[in-house]
């Protein structure tokens, strides 16, 4: 049944009070508040891409017609964004009220909204189950995997390219082989950065006569020679070797050196493609390994040089799971941090201002005098972005604001980022 489609002025669109995002409420406010707590950031970046690229082309609200206007049944999340660059206002006392009230500044909201008018729940319904029931076999939305999206985004140069490029040489390589296309798809979905730190170290490219030109990849080794290897490294990739394992050289260069041999004495003068000539099938598939316990933040830092208090807090903080404790991990991860740069500054002899983020930038300006270590990109990018995942104003929010959760990817991403900092700060303490 087709739906009559209108352009209608903002103001004259509601916020849904019965929306299943939060249940019944009374007022438009408490829809705009209730959601801010629930989305939090995500808004933040919705709102921003709104203002960059206005509301998209390809996906109109849905609305059904009320008293005072209309009430979006479909595209809460796009109204309260637009609603929130128009009046800022009604972020006030939230944790996204400075990014907002910084974005508005930078431009104007859309004044209007392509529509589609329901006449009623009922015939919405159908709609919103396609929209927000998951893939219904097909015929709702199927969100594109990281294989996919990176194909789609690739730029030469990213760990994500090379990744695409190598996996993409196997898949055509080894057509035949059901394993290897298995594991392709797995490792692109789920491990594809990983896959690319991996691919473009020296030590992975000399064992298995990788040459990257133009965007291809190509091999000094045959299909066939270079099998057991594939089957290996992405057996293990889809299962428990991941970043903590490969984040740096001597890491990769240690395992690396744990995979199947590839013999050297069948290795070509010139690099060629795997080729489209079916591979030989895998004589038996090895067997996939339970994934590991992901290795819990801070595992690999030390901070023996910096305070007692410091060292005592990291050894608590590696107790904790991020998973049943995400509060109390992200409450130690800035403690640890504010307290290894007293003890840093107070070693440099230099002074401790009582603002945070400006002690964090003098701490690293003296580790990174170019402001160009890439190791320390995610705490210039806090320092630039107040509504990064990386910023202060993020690290205040998890310690003092009783509306602002941390959960497991939080804490763990911040971990993993910030670490290379701490370790920079111990070490040239």
């Amino acid at each position: 049944m087709p739906f009559e489609t209108k352009t209608i002025p903002i103001g004259q669109l509601m916020l849904d009070t019965k929306n299943p995002r939060h249940g019944a409420l009374e007022s438009q406010r408490a829809a705009i508040e209730s959601l801010i707590a629930s989305q939090r950031q995500k808004l933040v970046v919705l709102a921003n891409d709104i203002l960059k690229n206005g509301l998209s082309p390809i996906e109109r609200l849905m609305v059904l017609k009320s008293k005072n206007g209309y009430t979006v049944v479909e595209g809460n999340r796009r109204l309260t964004a637009v609603k929130l660059l128009d009046n800022p206002a009604l972020a006030d006392g939230t944790p996204i009220a400075t990014a907002i009230k910084r974005l508005s500044s930078k431009g104007s909201a859309p004044s209007e909204a392509e529509c589609s008018i329901a006449s009623s729940r009922k015939a919405a319904a159908h709609w919103l189950e396609i929209r927000h029931g998951g893939e219904s076999e097909g015929a709702g939305v199927v969100p594109w995997s990281a294989y996919a999206a990176n194909r789609f985004k690739r730029k030469p140069g990213r760990e994500a390219a090379a990744a695409m490029a190598f996996l993409e040489a196997v898949a055509e390589g080894y057509p035949s082989n059901d394993l290897l296309q298995e594991l392709a798809q797995e490792v692109g979905d789920k491990k594809i950065t990983t896959l690319g730190r991996l691919v473009l170290d020296q030590n992975f490219r000399d064992k298995a006569g990788v040459e990257y030109r133009d965007g291809l990849v190509y091999f000094h080794y045959s299909a066939t020679d270079l099998q057991s290897f594939f089957e290996h490294v992405l057996g293990d990739l889809a299962a428990d070797i991941g970043v903590s394992e490969l984040r740096t050289e001597p890491m990769r260069a240690q395992y690396v050196e744990s995979t199947p041999e590839v013999k050297t004495s069948k290795r070509t003068k010139t690099a060629k493609s795997l080729g489209s000539k079916p591979a030989p099938k895998p004589r038996t598939a090895p067997k996939r390994r339970r994934a590991a316990a992901k290795p819990k933040p801070f595992k690999n830092l030390s901070l023996d040089k910096l305070g007692s208090k410091t060292q005592a807090l990291l050894g608590e903080l590696r107790q904790l799971n991020p998973e049943k404790t995400p509060h109390a991990v992200a409450v130690l991860i800035r403690a640890i941090l504010d307290l290894s740069m007293d003890e840093f500054l107070d070693k440099k002899n230099l002074s401790r201002d009582k603002e945070m983020k400006k002690r964090i930038k003098r701490c690293l300006t003296t580790v990174d005098s170019t402001g160009k270590d890439q190791r320390f990109k995610a705490v210039r990018v806090g320092l630039e972005d107040g509504t990064s995942l990386y910023a202060v104003a993020t690290l205040h929010e998890f310690m003092h604001n009783r509306v602002f959760h941390a959960d497991r990817s939080h804490v763990e991403a911040i971990a993993e980022n910030i670490e290379p900092f701490l370790q920079a700060l111990n070490d040239d303490a």
